[in-house]
């Protein structure tokens, strides 16, 4: 997969508190997704599913970029190669099930940066965005096993330990490894209607963006590197209810995590010489965020459903003793699609698509150019779809989106959405 040349447009259009762009030039060029996977399956005789997985992947970010009107240009050269190798085996059809394996993957990054004056025709080597050849090695053996303890409950646990290891080409190498898990229990109330409770804890270890990033980046920051990190932690928790029949499923769940030792960007308080923040990665935040999310399906009819979703969610992040809303939560959101079958070839949708005022932003928020620091206006965009297909697996689609043509941003976005809009597409299935 490749995107040969994509602007970002954020940075060449003036933002919220900008007169003008940050940026002449910016372009990911190219963009570019190469992966390999290989599987092999095998079910003993004693009823254990084994299964291998070997992967490769590499991530090319390649970018061109130049300040607002000034003579140098920058090219770099970026990329990963991740190498993953899994082994897990499962077992169970009775009142106990459980998989359990072990991974290794390995991560290795390159990357180069040169600058061009365009107005003399020099050219010279600059320090890269990230550390070249920095590795990430990670190690993990885990569990899960699911148990009908009764006849109306079940529980589900998992445990897993991680060894990381990051080596940074200036010597530095940071080694967190810890244990993770979770438990989960489901009770039957009837048939149709079950309580679903679910804990756990879990850790992030940073990564190489997090230690070594040197450069521009989104928001008008700028940012240098700092190699003392430590992993961030959360915990988290949810109570959800689900109702399941022939023509009805709804499911509503409350959620809360705490994170500690949250990696943020933080101000140093300089600037560049062409005005960016000059930031860096710390861990220095503690945060919660609670919410709710709801999704109903059904079956009004034979040829027509119905879909709806809704979510919410509150954050409150503590750094430096002071108190303040978490970075870029997103409003009170949700879709509604109605869907309408003919019984014949033809499929016809509607939907609308929506979302809340949200004006609860942090400090960092406020100074984004991304954002709008009074906060982001609430908006709605409608949406019809019409599908033909036939026997031999085509579909074509015809769809219109943003019907009344509002202008809106979705929160943290750097680039408003698109207006009235209308798509065709051509698809064969076989």
């Amino acid at each position: 997969l490749e995107q040969p040349e994509t602007p970002r447009i954020d940075e060449l259009v003036a933002g919220f508190g900008q007169t003008e762009p940050a940026s002449s030039e910016f372009l990911f060029a190219p963009n570019q997704r190469l992966f390999a996977h290989a599987q092999h399956q095998h079910l003993s005789a004693s009823g254990i599913d084994w299964k291998i997985d070997a992967a490769w992947q590499r991530i090319v970010d390649d970018r061109t970029t130049r300040d607002l009107d000034a003579p140098e240009r920058r090219y770099e050269d970026n990329r990963s190669d991740l190498y993953g190798l899994t082994l897990n085996a499962a077992a169970g059809d009775g009142p106990v099930t459980w998989i359990a394996g072990v991974d290794l993957y390995h991560d290795e990054v390159r990357s180069a940066r040169i600058e061009q004056n365009i107005v003399a025709g020099t050219s010279a080597t600059l320090a890269a965005r990230f550390p070249d050849g920095a590795t990430i090695t990670q190690a993990g053996a885990f569990g899960n096993v699911q148990w009908q303890i009764a006849e109306r409950h079940s529980l589900n646990a998992g445990l897993r330990y991680t060894d990381v290891q990051i080596d940074l080409p200036d010597g530095t190498a940071i080694s967190p490894g810890r244990f993770s898990g979770d438990l989960g229990w489901i009770f039957d109330i009837s048939e149709t209607l079950q309580i679903v409770a679910n804990a756990g804890a879990g850790f992030r270890a940073p990564n190489i963006a997090d230690l070594g990033t040197l450069g521009n980046r989104p928001g008008n920051r700028f940012n240098i590197p700092n190699t003392n990190l430590s992993a961030e932690n959360v915990n988290h928790g949810d109570l959800g209810l689900r109702y399941r029949s022939n023509s009805w499923q709804f499911e509503l769940a409350l959620f809360a995590l705490r994170y500690s030792d949250r990696i943020v960007s933080v101000s140093t308080g300089d600037v560049t010489a062409s005005g960016r923040d000059i930031v860096q990665s710390v861990n220095a935040a503690s945060s919660t965020i609670h919410g709710l999310e709801a999704g109903l399906s059904a079956e009004l009819t034979d040829q027509i459903s119905v879909h709806a979703m809704l979510n919410y969610a509150r954050g409150e992040q503590s750094a430096g003793g002071v108190e303040e809303p978490a970075d870029r939560v997103s409003p009170l959101n949700g879709r509604v699609v109605v869907h309408y079958e003919t019984g014949g070839r033809w499929r016809f949708e509607t939907w609308l698509r929506a979302a809340d005022r949200q004006d609860r932003l942090s400090a960092r928020d406020v100074r984004d150019a991304r954002i709008d620091p009074n906060g982001t206006a609430g908006w709605a965009s409608l949406g019809v779809s019409a599908t033909w297909s036939n026997e031999s697996g085509w579909l074509v689609t015809l769809g219109a989106d943003n019907l009344t043509d509002k202008e809106y941003r979705t929160h943290g976005s750097g680039i408003d959405a698109p207006g009235r809009s209308l798509s065709a597409t051509i698809r064969r299935r076989w």
